[in-house]
C-alpha cells in the first residue's frame, strides 16, 4: 500500500547572506545556483517524487503567494494556490512548522471525512446490512519537512535517505537529516549522537530504518571544536530537515511548546483570515529550540550526499563549474591573468577581471558587493549598515502578484517606471493622496477604470489619473503588457497607496 506522506517545504527569510542578488522580498530561494532550476523549483520536485504533487505544501510570506505560483510555473510546474500555507509574517521555524502542521492535519481530516463518505454511500439497489463498516480512524500522514533554498545535486540518494528517515521514524520519533561533515564548519550548528559511526559500514546504506538516537545539539562552534566535533565523527550538520508522523510533531509541540501550540489550537487550520490574531501572540523561536533540544523522541539517520545550504558567496563558488584557473563566473565576464575569483552578475554589463584572485564580486542593477575569499560571514554587516535602504528590500525591479515595475528614475518629486502587467492580472482599485499618474502603454492593450469609467487603451494610447482618483489597471489580453508611469507630487513612495479592491487579499 502506498504511504500517506506530506512534504513540508519552508520557504522564509529575509535573503542577506546573498545579498546583493538576493533580497527581503526576493529570498534566495528564486535563484538559480549551478542549476537551470532555481532552488525553489528544485526542492519542490523532490518533494513531487516524494509524495506526488498534490500532497507538497509550500510555508511561505502571504506576500508571495501569487509570486511563488507564477515562479514554479515558469519552471514548469502548476502548483495548486491552495498548498500554498500563507503566514501573515515570518515567527522563525517553528511557527512555520507548527503552522504547516496544523493545515496538513486539517485538510487531511477534510479528505478523510470525504472519503468516508464514498465508502458508506451504498451504490444504487445495493441492500446495506449490518449497518456501514467502521471506517479506519483519522489519517496520520508521514511529514517531511525541508527548506526551500538548499542546493542538493544528489537528489536520488537525497530522497533514499528520506524515506530511511521515515522507517526509523515510525509514529514514534522526529528524525532529523544529519548532515555527514566533511571539513571544520563554523557556520552550521551540529547534532551529536550517542552511538558513533564505527558501529555502522561506512561503504554501504544503513539498514532499512537504522538510525542514532541524538545526545544533543549544538550552536555553531569555533574553529577548535568544529576540528574536534570532524575528528571526532558522531557529529552531523543539522540541516533543519526533520521527518515525523503529524501526530509527533503535534504531540511534541504540545508537551515542550505550549504556549506556541496553544495558538494553533484555536484555529480550524482552514481560515487563513484568522491567522493574524493568532501570529501576533506566537513567540518567534526556533523549531530546534521549540522542540528538539527538549523533546526525548529526537533521533537521525545520516546522509552523506551532496548538500549545500548556500549560507554565502563561498558556498556558491564552491558549487559552481570553474574554468582552469579556479575562476566561476555567471554572466559576460572576462578575465585576464586571475584565478580562484567568483563573479555573479546579473545586470548583463562586461566585467573584466585583470590581475586579481580569490574575490567574490555579486553585481546587480543598483548594488555591487566586493569582497575578498573567506569574507562570506561579514556580508551582514554591510545588510546592518543598509537597514532602511530600498537596496536591502528591493530590486530596482520589483515583482507584485500582478507581475513586476522597474524604476528608471526618481527624484525628490518625480519617478519613472515600466510596468510589466502579466496576462489576466489587475492591479488593485485603488487611490493616491500625495501624487498623479500619468500612464503610457508601451506594449498590448489594457483597460483602465477611472473613476468608475471603463477606458481601453493601446499602444501609445496614454491616460492621466487624477490625485485622489480611484483606478486599477487591467490586461485581459494573452500576452503580457508595458505601460511607462510618471508619477509626479510631494510624495512618491509606493505607501502611498490606500486599497478599495485588490484580486490577491491585500486589502
Amino acid at each position: 500500500m502506498k504511504k500517506n506522506r506530506k512534504v513540508m517545504i519552508l520557504a522564509g527569510g529575509k535573503g542577506t547572506r546573498l545579498w546583493p542578488v538576493s533580497r527581503e522580498n526576493y529570498p534566495k530561494f528564486f535563484l538559480k545556483i549551478a542549476s537551470q532550476k532555481s532552488l525553489l523549483q528544485a526542492a519542490v520536485v523532490r518533494g513531487v517524487k516524494l509524495a506526488g504533487l498534490q500532497n507538497v505544501f509550500i510555508v511561505s510570506n502571504r506576500e508571495y503567494r501569487f509570486l511563488l505560483k507564477d515562479h514554479l510555473k515558469e519552471g514548469g510546474i502548476n502548483f495548486p494556490l491552495e498548498n500554498i500555507i500563507a503566514e501573515p509574517e515570518g515567527k522563525n521555524t517553528a511557527a512555520a512548522i507548527a503552522l504547516g502542521v496544523r493545515a496538513i492535519e486539517a485538510m487531511s481530516e477534510a479528505g478523510a471525512a470525504v472519503a468516508k463518505k464514498v465508502r458508506t454511500k451504498p451504490s444504487a439497489g445495493a441492500e446495506v446490512r449490518g449497518g456501514a463498516k467502521k471506517n479506519n480512524p483519522a489519517e496520520n500522514p508521514s511529514v517531511f519537512v525541508f527548506p526551500a533554498d538548499h542546493l542538493i545535486k544528489d537528489e536520488a540518494k537525497f530522497i533514499a535517505a528520506l524515506k530511511e528517515a521515515e522507517t526509523a521514524a515510525g509514529e514514534k520519533y522526529i528524525t532529523a537529516l544529519g548532515i555527514k561533515p566533511y571539513r571544520a564548519e563554523t557556520g552550521y550548528g551540529y547534532i551529536k549522537v550517542k552511538n558513533t559511526l564505527s558501529r555502522h559500514r561506512q561503504d554501504t546504506p544503513f539498514e532499512k530504518g537504522e538510525f542514532f538516537k541524538v545526545e544533543r545539539f549544538i550552536e555553531k562552534p569555533d574553529m577548535e571544536k568544529a576540528e574536534f566535533f570532524l575528528k571526532e565523527g558522531n557529529y552531523f550538520w543539522n540541516a533543519g530537515i526533520f521527518v515525523a508522523a503529524a501526530s509527533i510533531f503535534r504531540a511534541e509541540f504540545e508537551k515542550n511548546s505550549p504556549a506556541l501550540w496553544r495558538g494553533f489550537q484555536k484555529w480550524d487550520g482552514r481560515n487563513f483570515e484568522k491567522l493574524d490574531a493568532v501570529y501576533k501572540k506566537l513567540p518567534s523561536i526556533s523549531f530546534d529550540y521549540a522542540v528538539m533540544e527538549k523533546t526525548k523522541k529526537a533521533a537521525i539517520v545520516v546522509y552523506d550526499g551532496s548538500w549545500n545550504d548556500l549560507g554565502g558567496w563561498d558556498s556558491v563558488y564552491e558549487v559552481t563549474k570553474k574554468d582552469k584557473n579556479g575562476n566561476a563566473f555567471r554572466g559576460d565576464v572576462i578575465s585576464l591573468d586571475s584565478e580562484n575569483n567568483l563573479v555573479y552578475s546579473i545586470t548583463g554589463k562586461v566585467i573584466s577581471l585583470i590581475g586579481v584572485k580569490d574575490l567574490r564580486i555579486a553585481d546587480t542593477d543598483d548594488a555591487l558587493l566586493i569582497m575578498s575569499q573567506g569574507q562570506s560571514q561579514e556580508v551582514k554587516q554591510a545588510v546592518t549598515a543598509l537597514k532602511g535602504s530600498e537596496a536591502l528590500v528591493n530590486h530596482i525591479k520589483v515583482r507584485r502578484p500582478w507581475g513586476s515595475f522597474k524604476t528608471l528614475e526618481r527624484a525628490g518629486n518625480y519617478k519613472v517606471k515600466v510596468i510589466e502587467m502579466l496576462s489576466g492580472r489587475s492591479l488593485s482599485l485603488q487611490k493616491h493622496s500625495r501624487r498623479s499618474e500619468e500612464w503610457l502603454v508601451l506594449t498590448g492593450k489594457v483597460e483602465v477604470e477611472l473613476n468608475g469609467k471603463i477606458h481601453v487603451l493601446k499602444e501609445n494610447d496614454r491616460i492621466k489619473i487624477p490625485k485622489g482618483a480611484s483606478h486599477r489597471l487591467t490586461n485581459k489580453c494573452r500576452q503580457s503588457a508595458k505601460i511607462l508611469e510618471i508619477a509626479r507630487g510631494s510624495y512618491i513612495e509606493e505607501d502611498d497607496i490606500i486599497r478599495l479592491d485588490d484580486d490577491f487579499g491585500r486589502v
